[in-house]
């Protein structure tokens, strides 16, 4: 190989190195296609549960660069892209089809045709909406039928009152745990600490505060962990559905970001330290009223600070929704993180069950 000139030396590598990556993106496919009927015990099937890889360097770049890409965004831990079909994804990227259908294929050649069948979908509704105008006389009513004899009334048992929640309480990232709980930072595939924590909030609220709420304990964030979020957002959106006089919607977490120190006495007990996370549509996801979500948990913060100093480190604006845009009065609440005792995050959901007590005592005042 010495021997030949540079020019071919360069060329030659240059195939050596164009076949091997086309030999590894297809075997990559074929691993990656046959996964889900054989397992995780391929090697990609492998790399990407012991390292839980992180696209969300490259989906920034790839947004920059290919249009079109921000459409393709969900609500979702950083890394789910990686457990799209590698076909479906090569797609996506190369020539912007979701769905790789004949017709897909055909209109991505031909951007004419899109085009025509948005026209040909507009004509056929203003066709429907103008058969739908009344255009003949008006119908009378048909007689009505001969009165019965009426029984006599019987005596009406009033049906108890039932109280509509006014707090929801769920869990992301359910597997959450304190490692001097339960000895490990996440019970993967099930309830971790955070659901224990969600159950004594709850109690407070409806025991001692007379709050009625509701507590999800349902697990999200089995694997593939990334798709978390949007396993939350169908639980979220059924119980806002089957409960629309929900007045706050709080998802509750561990916090484990490294570095804070997470233990503040207060009265002579030391609390777990609490954090306020509230999205934004920084990411592309539509999110335009998430200044509300803000404000409710400002007036959190105003509160905790007036009770009890110190006990939160403050208000975090992140750049990605969190399922918030389902309410405009839902936050993430960060109990501790995960060297946090029982006995700590024990008093701080006391503390915070006052705090919200009080806000929705100065809420109902002022109106």
């Amino acid at each position: 190989m010495n021997s030949l000139p540079k020019n071919e030396r360069f060329r030659f590598i240059l195939v050596i190195g164009l076949i091997f990556f086309t030999v590894f993106i297809t075997i990559g496919v074929c691993l990656v296609e046959a996964e889900g009927q054989q397992g995780f015990f391929y090697p990609i099937g492998y790399l990407k549960r012991l390292y839980h890889l992180d696209s969300q360097v490259g989906r920034n770049f790839l947004s920059q660069v290919i249009p079109g890409f921000k459409r393709y965004r969900f609500e979702e831990d950083p890394d789910f892209i990686l457990d799209g079909k590698a076909t479906d994804l090569l797609l996506r990227f190369l020539v912007n089809i979701r769905n790789p259908s004949p017709q897909e294929m055909f209109k991505t050649q031909f951007p004419l045709l899109a085009r025509q069948d948005a026209i040909k979908g507009y004509s056929l509704l203003n066709t429907a909406a103008l058969q739908a105008q009344p255009n003949e006389t008006i119908r009378r009513p048909s007689p009505l039928p001969p009165a019965r004899t009426v029984p006599p009334p019987q005596e009406v048992v009033p049906t108890p009152r039932v109280e509509s929640p006014r707090v929801l309480i769920y869990h992301t990232h359910t597997s959450e745990s304190y490692v001097p709980v339960s000895g490990q930072t996440h019970l993967h595939n099930g309830q971790g600490d955070i659901v224990r924590a969600g159950e004594k909030l709850t109690a407070l609220l409806n025991q001692q505060y007379a709050i009625k709420t509701l507590h999800s304990d349902t697990i999200h964030d089995q694997y593939p962990f990334r798709e978390a979020y949007q396993r939350s957002e169908v639980t979220v959106k059924e119980l806002l559905e089957k409960h629309p006089k929900l007045d706050v919607v709080l998802d509750l977490h561990r916090d484990a970001t490294p570095g804070l120190d997470h233990k503040v006495p207060i009265k002579g007990k030391t609390a777990a330290k609490i954090i306020l996370v509230v999205g934004s549509d920084r990411l592309g996801l539509a999110h335009p009223n998430w200044d509300k979500n803000s404000r409710f948990a400002n007036a959190l913060l105003a509160i905790m600070d007036q009770l009890y100093p110190n006990l939160a480190h403050g208000v975090i604006l992140a750049e990605a929704r969190y399922n918030q845009h389902l309410h405009p009065q839902s936050i993430i609440v960060e109990f501790g993180d995960d060297k946090s005792t029982w006995e700590e995050v024990n008093y701080s959901l006391e503390l915070f069950a006052e705090v919200l007590a009080t806000y929705f005592s100065q809420v109902s005042y002022s109106l």
